[in-house]
């Protein structure tokens, strides 16, 4: 399963950061990693960004967005074909968020700016062996998000329907179900779940 992940890996570091520490795919599956772990300066901007992603959520009282352009990584529709399709949580879109982009500006992070607000809680069906991660399928962005989860998520609804899966990270599918759901500054029983 997920072997079109095995060739993202390989390019995705080389271009990205010029050093290819796995060279073959058969380093891939010596190694067991399919979802690159976050470097230290990714972890380290992850932080450093919570009090700006308070502020662009307009609460204090919420756990903010975690996902950034330097901890996800796009997926191409080639890598996701060994994806299982009876484990993925389908969303439908919101009929009150607006567009993604304003001009280049990525605003559907951002709910002061008008961004997404609606939400999901995902978690996985069965008891966990170890991290998971959380991925999206869109039309315009498949993604995944590298950093780790040990339990539940809140994930975003957009503009358009969406497909959600969980993966672990040698590359094997997390079955995932939907638990609740919500909205960004309504507080709740979810608003300290982690958001991404």
């Amino acid at each position: 399963m997920y072997e079109c992940i095995r060739e993202f890996l390989i390019l995705d570091i080389s271009k990205e950061y010029g050093i290819i520490f796995l060279e073959k795919e058969e380093d891939l599956m010596e190694h067991g990693q399919f979802i690159r772990p976050l470097l230290w300066w990714e972890r380290l901007l992850t932080v450093l960004m919570i009090p700006l992603m308070d502020l662009a959520q307009g609460t204090i009282f919420e756990s903010p967005q975690e996902t950034h352009r330097w901890n996800n990584h796009k997926l191409t529709q080639n890598e996701i074909e060994g994806l299982d399709h009876t484990t993925v949580v389908d969303v439908s879109a919101d009929p009150t968020a607006r567009r993604r982009y304003w001009w280049k500006i990525p605003i559907f992070h951002i709910p002061i700016l008008g961004g997404w607000r609606s939400y999901v809680v995902l978690r996985p069906k069965h008891h966990l062996v170890d991290d998971w991660y959380v991925g999206w399928i869109a039309k315009d962005v498949i993604g995944v998000s590298r950093i780790p989860l040990t339990g539940p998520v809140r994930v975003l609804r957009g503009d358009d329907d969406v497909a959600f899966f969980g993966v672990y990270a040698d590359g094997t599918q997390v079955p995932i179900e939907q638990i609740g759901k919500g909205r960004i500054g309504d507080g709740g029983p979810w608003r300290h779940v982690h958001l991404r």
